[in-house]
C-alpha cells in the first residue's frame, strides 16, 4: 500500500480524537444526545482547525446504522463509506469551483429527491463564501426551509464574506486557532504511535511554525522526518524552517541581563551564521518581553505556550520592570527600522546594542575627544575648558590677585620647547600686566610663549596665573574658536580686542588644585596679567552654587541625592521627596501625586540605597504632606536656573560679544544660551 501523508493518515475518526475545540463538540453532542438538530449548521476558522473533519463525522453520526448518535461505530457500511469517501448520500461541494448560478440551481432541484441509503442527505459545500451573489440569492428559500431529509453543513475560512441573510439561516460554530500545547501534544501522540523518535524542542519548533494550523503542523512533521532522515532533531528542523531556536533567544536575553557586550556580539555572530531572518528574531523578542512583564506585574499569569515558562518565570525575577520596557520598546522601534536600514543586520546589531547601552543606571560615557590638527590630545583638560564648577566659589579677587607670588613653578617640555622659536609676547600681555612688577615679569615672559597656546588651546584654565578681565566668564564654546585666530596670528599687537586670547594663562596653581582633580603638569611659568575685579568673581562663583549647604563633610539630601545611586522610577520618585532623620529612622516626605506612585518595590530600593550608605541599621518611614522647596529635584531646578542666568549675563558682558552686536548691529538671541554643566 502506498504511504499515506500524516494529516490524512490522522485525520479524527470520533469527536473524542478532536483536538482543541471542545466548545464546538460539546454543543454539537448534546445536539445530537437529544434529537435537537437543525437544518444548517456554519463552520467558520482557519485553514487546518478542523471544519471538513467534523461535517463528516456530523454526517456518520446522523446516518450510523445503529442511530443517531455521536458516537459512531464506526464498523457499519455507512460508517466505512463515509471514512472512504464513497458515500452517496454525502455530497461534498467545492464552492471555490462551482460558483455559478447554474451549479446552485442544480442543488436545488436535486434537494426534493429522498436519500438513496442513509437517513439524511448531507450536502457539505467547503468555502461557501466564494460563491457569487446570485448563487447566495438561489440558495436563500431552499437553505430557509428544507425538506426534512436534507441538512446542509456549510464550511468557510472568511465569513464577513457570507451576506446576513445565509448567517441569519445558519447555527454558526468558529472554530478556534489551535495553541501550542495543543499541536505538541498531538504531535508527541502521532510521533510516539508511528514509532519516530524526537527531541521536545523540535516539536515546540514545529508547533509555533504551524501558525495555530493542525494541519499545516502535521505536514512539517512529514517534511521534517523525510529531512532528518526518520528523525526529529531541533538543530534540523530549525535548519529545515530557516529559524532559530528558541534557546538561541534566551542566549541573547541572558547577554543582555548580565550587560555583557562581548558576549552579545559573539551571540548575533554566531546567529548570524544561519542567515536568520531578523525582523523575526525581533518578534521573537517582542513576545519574549511581553511575557515577561505579563509575569513582573500578574505574577504567575505566564503561559507556557513555547514551553519556556520557566526560563519567563526567572527573567522576571532578574530584569527590572524599566528594563523589561525599554528593551520591549527597542525591539519594537528596531523592527519598524529594519526596513530603512542598509543591512538587516546591522539594524538587529544597533537595536541590541540600545539595549545593552541606554539600561536605567548604565554610566554614560563621553565620546573621545578628537586633538586639534598637529596638537596633542589631552582628555583631562579637553573636558573642562573653565574653572571645576564646584570651584568657582572659592575662587576670589585676594586669591587671584596673590597668583604673583608663585614664579618659581617648574618649566613644563610642553611651554618650553618651542620658546626659542617664536619671539616673547610681551606687546600682547604687556598692556595687562600691574605696574611696578617688571622685575617679576622679565624672566617669566620668554618662556610663555605662544606656541604652548597653539597646541594646547583648550588647557588654558590648568596654567599659572590669573586671566584677563572677564576671561572667566567666557562659555566653554566661545573659548575653544576665540583660542584658534591666537594660534594662527601668535601677536596680534595693534588689536585692543584680542586681549583674553593672548598666552591663556587662567588660575593659579593653588586654585586648580582644589578644582581640578587631577590636573596635568603645568604648562608654562606664571606670566603677570591684570587681577581680575571683585565684581566679576561672585557671579562665576554662582554658576554651580544654587543654595547654601552644610559642611562638606555633612550628608545633604537636596545636594548629595545622586551620590546614592538610586536610579530608574524609585530615583525619579524620591528626587520629589524631603527628608528629614529621626535616630535611624529616615522620613521621605511625598505629596499626594509621587506618593501614590510608590509602592513597595520602590520603597525597597529606596531602602537599600540608604542602607548601604548610612548602615544596615537604618529605617525607611514614608509620610504623605508638603515635602517643600528642600528636594533633590528643586535643587537642581534652582541650580539650572542659577546656571542660565550666569551664562547670559556673562554673555551679555563679555567685551567681544558687545562689539560684535555694535559692529555689525546685531542681537544676543538670549534662547540659544546654554550653561555647560
Amino acid at each position: 500500500m502506498s504511504y499515506q501523508v500524516l494529516a490524512r493518515k490522522w485525520r479524527p475518526q470520533t469527536f473524542q480524537d478532536m483536538v482543541g475545540q471542545e466548545h464546538v463538540l460539546q454543543a454539537l453532542v448534546h445536539a445530537l444526545e437529544t434529537q435537537r438538530l437543525h437544518h444548517a449548521y456554519l463552520f467558520t476558522g482557519t485553514r487546518g482547525v478542523g471544519k471538513t473533519t467534523i461535517g463528516r463525522l456530523l454526517a456518520r453520526c446522523l446516518n450510523c446504522e445503529t442511530g443517531i448518535t455521536p458516537n459512531p461505530c464506526g464498523e457499519c457500511t455507512t460508517c466505512r463509506e463515509i471514512m472512504e469517501g464513497r458515500f452517496v448520500d454525502l455530497i461534498e461541494i467545492d464552492a471555490a469551483s462551482r460558483t455559478g448560478v447554474d451549479d446552485m440551481r442544480e442543488l436545488t432541484d436535486n434537494v426534493q429527491y429522498s436519500p438513496t441509503r442513509g437517513r439524511y442527505k448531507v450536502y457539505l459545500i467547503d468555502e461557501v463564501h466564494m460563491l457569487t451573489n446570485q448563487s447566495f440569492n438561489a440558495f436563500l428559500k431552499t437553505l430557509e426551509e428544507p425538506p426534512e431529509h436534507v441538512k446542509f453543513l456549510l464550511a468557510t475560512t472568511d465569513p464577513q464574506k457570507l451576506p446576513v441573510t445565509v448567517l441569519s439561516r445558519c447555527l454558526q460554530f468558529n472554530l478556534k486557532r489551535m495553541t501550542p500545547e495543543h499541536i505538541a501534544g498531538h504531535l508527541n501522540h502521532v510521533l510516539s504511535q508511528e514509532g519516530i523518535p524526537f527531541e521536545e524542542a523540535a516539536l515546540w519548533l514545529l508547533a509555533r511554525a504551524a501558525d495555530g494550523s493542525m494541519r499545516d503542523a502535521l505536514s512539517l512533521t512529514d517534511q521534517a522526518i523525510a529531512f532528518g532522515n526518520q528523525k526529529l532533531a531541533a538543530s534540523d528542523v530549525s535548519s529545515m524552517l530557516g529559524t532559530i531556536d528558541q534557546r538561541d533567544i534566551e542566549k541573547l536575553v541572558d547577554a543582555l541581563v548580565a550587560a555583557d557586550g562581548p558576549g552579545l556580539l559573539s551571540e548575533i555572530q554566531r546567529v548570524s551564521d544561519f542567515a536568520p531572518d531578523y525582523g523575526v528574531i525581533l518578534a521573537d523578542l517582542l513576545s519574549l518581553f511581553h511575557r515577561v512583564t505579563m509575569e513582573q506585574v500578574v505574577p504567575g499569569s505566564v503561559d507556557n505556550a513555547l514551553g519556556d515558562a520557566g526560563k519567563v518565570q526567572s527573567l522576571a525575577r532578574q530584569l527590572s520592570a524599566e528594563d523589561a520596557q525599554l528593551f520591549y520598546q527597542s525591539a519594537l522601534m528596531g523592527r519598524k527600522d529594519l526596513a530603512v536600514t542598509p543591512d538587516a543586520r546591522m539594524g538587529f546589531e544597533m537595536t541590541l546594542l540600545r539595549m545593552l547601552a541606554f539600561r536605567p543606571g548604565v554610566e554614560r560615557r563621553e565620546p573621545p575627544t578628537i586633538a586639534a590638527q598637529g596638537a596633542p590630545a589631552l582628555p583631562e583638560n579637553a573636558d573642562e575648558p573653565g574653572p571645576a564648577p564646584v570651584a568657582e566659589a572659592e575662587v576670589t579677587p585676594t586669591s587671584v590677585a596673590a597668583s604673583p607670588a608663585t614664579p618659581a613653578e617648574p618649566v613644563s617640555p610642553v611651554s618650553s620647547a618651542p620658546a626659542p622659536s617664536e619671539p616673547a609676547p610681551e606687546p600682547t600681555a604687556s598692556p595687562v600686566s600691574e605696574p611696578g612688577r617688571g622685575s617679576e615679569t622679565a624672566s617669566p615672559q620668554p618662556v610663555e610663549s605662544s606656541p604652548a597656546a597653539n597646541l594646547i588651546p583648550e588647557s588654558a584654565p590648568t596654567e599659572d596665573g590669573p586671566p584677563p578681565a572677564s576671561y572667566d566668564d567666557l562659555p566653554p564654546e566661545y573659548l575653544a574658536y576665540s583660542d584658534e585666530p591666537a594660534a594662527q596670528n601668535p601677536a596680534p599687537e595693534a588689536v585692543t580686542p584680542p586681549e583674553p586670547v593672548a598666552p591663556a594663562p587662567s588660575v593659579p596653581d593653588a586654585e586648580m588644585a582644589e578644582s581640578v582633580p587631577a590636573p596635568p603638569a603645568p604648562t608654562g611659568q606664571p606670566e603677570p596679567t591684570e587681577a581680575v575685579p571683585a565684581s566679576d568673581q561672585p557671579e562665576a562663583a554662582g554658576m554651580d552654587s544654587p543654595a547654601p549647604a552644610p559642611a562638606a563633610g555633612e550628608f545633604h539630601w537636596p545636594r548629595d541625592f545622586r551620590s546614592l545611586g538610586i536610579v530608574g522610577m524609585p530615583g525619579n520618585l524620591a528626587s520629589h521627596a524631603a527628608m528629614s532623620r529621626d535616630g535611624d529612622t529616615v522620613v521621605l516626605t511625598f505629596d499626594e501625586g509621587h506618593a501614590r506612585l510608590l509602592n513597595d518595590r520602590h520603597q525597597d530600593r529606596i531602602a537599600d540605597a540608604l542602607r548601604q550608605f548610612f548602615g544596615d541599621q537604618v529605617q525607611l518611614s514614608v509620610r504623605q504632606g508638603h515635602p517643600g522647596g528642600d528636594t533633590p529635584a528643586a535643587w537642581e531646578q534652582r541650580a539650572r536656573q542659577e546656571r542660565q542666568q550666569a551664562a547670559e549675563a556673562s554673555i551679555q558682558n563679555d567685551p567681544h560679544v558687545r562689539s560684535i552686536v555694535e559692529r555689525f548691529e546685531g542681537r544676543v538671541v538670549e534662547d540659544s544660551i546654554k550653561p555647560v554643566s
